[in-house]
């Protein structure tokens, strides 16, 4: 499984990133991918963008339309780790 963490700019994905990976159980991290440029990654892959959802969803139609993915906004990964749905400074006013 492919397991994709979105969320805006300095929204703490690259910050927790090992702490991601070891929830949701992957072996490789991807930071900073462009759906629009970079292929979709292997299984196993944590995968971080800024990307917004209908991107991330017409790349993934395209490229592997089979793929077992997981799309997890970065409020929701947040807080399954322990962590406040914002980081510190942002504010709910951050979009998604």
């Amino acid at each position: 499984m492919i397991v994709i963490v979105h969320g805006p700019m300095a929204s703490g994905k690259t910050f927790h990133k090992q702490a991601f990976a070891k929830l949701f159980c992957c072996s490789h991290i991807v930071d900073d991918w462009q759906p629009t440029i970079h292929e979709t990654p292997d299984d196993g892959r944590l995968v971080l963008t800024n990307y917004a959802m209908d991107e991330i969803h017409r790349a993934l139609r395209l490229d592997r339309p089979d793929a077992a993915i997981r799309i997890i906004d970065i409020k929701t990964a947040r807080a399954a780790i322990g962590f406040e749905p914002y980081a510190p400074g942002r504010t709910e006013r951050a979009t998604l």
